[in-house]
């Protein structure tokens, strides 16, 4: 499969040169664009805004150890949860004219990020293009529950109308305790803001995306001291399934060019805050 997947160390990429930026995730402008609370005036230019993600959390599928111990809130907690409450992970949706009819993200990485004073260094590199679809109908998930374990189901998050839907994209995802990204298939991001006309955070969010099985065999995972393949992880050892019925098995296909290709769908749920882009 053809594109700009990249290996280590885990940064974003993305699956087709069309959809890549090199440049970063900064508009032209020299002003930063605060994260205060501001009065619209009628035909002002529409300003830019980026929102730096500060909580993931996979819902489903469930990952498993080699002794059949659900390690999933470990990987949420200590990998996930940890590198980005200790600015590690930064992943931010810019939008350089923030305007809610018509919105068009990008999804990049930062350089650093000051949390205390909410302001990032943005980065150069890759970052995604991502055409946003106003939803003003219910659903506003683009997903089939029937790809996950219907505990699952619910405990995602909900957003409702009117909400915010990516188009489905392909890209490389840097994620917590991961040594490599995970090359995803039709990724989306759905979400609300707190507020439609003047937001200071995406809330109600859901990234969800196919995680192909050729992807997930090069990624490893440490938890807790230990080492675990993904691939392994999602299928959990044999016999596990009997013991976890409503949570396995995991493995699903989707249908591509070449015939079936195995993986598994993912969903995490999401929230960002507002940050400021700020010069080295």
């Amino acid at each position: 499969m053809a594109g700009c997947f990249h290996d280590r160390p885990p940064q974003l990429g993305c699956a087709t040169e069309a959809a890549c930026s090199t440049t970063s995730t900064t508009s032209t402008s020299t002003t930063t664009d605060e994260p205060t609370t501001s009065t619209s005036t009628t035909g002002a230019s529409p300003e830019p805004r980026t929102f730096r993600i500060d909580s993931l959390r996979l819902v489903d599928p469930h990952l498993f150890s080699d002794i059949c111990f659900d390690v999933t809130g470990l990987v949420n907690m200590f990998g996930l949860t940890q590198q980005i409450a200790d600015g590690e992970l930064n992943l931010v949706l810019h939008f350089a004219d923030f305007d809610p009819a018509a919105l068009a993200a990008v999804l990049g990485e930062t350089e650093s990020c000051d949390l205390a004073q909410q302001t990032c260094v943005p980065a150069e590199g890759v970052s995604l293009q991502l055409p946003v679809e106003v939803v003003t109908e219910a659903p506003c998930l683009a997903l089939d529950p029937a790809v996950f374990a219907a505990d699952n189901v619910s405990s995602l998050h909900a957003p409702e109308p009117t909400c915010f839907r990516t188009s489905a994209v392909e890209l490389a995802l840097p994620l917590g305790a991961a040594d490599a990204p995970l090359n995803m298939l039709q990724t989306q991001v759905t979400f609300n803001f707190d507020d439609a006309e003047d937001p200071q955070a995406i809330v109600h969010g859901v990234v969800s995306g196919f995680l192909t099985r050729a992807s997930a065999e090069t990624v490893d995972i440490e938890v807790s001291g230990a080492t675990y393949n993904l691939w392994a992880m999602v299928q959990g050892p044999e016999g596990c399934a009997e013991s976890h019925p409503d949570l396995l098995p995991s493995v699903d296909e989707l249908a591509g060019p070449d015939g079936p290709i195995e993986g598994v769908w993912l969903a995490f749920n999401a929230t960002a805050s507002r940050v400021a882009l700020v010069p080295p």
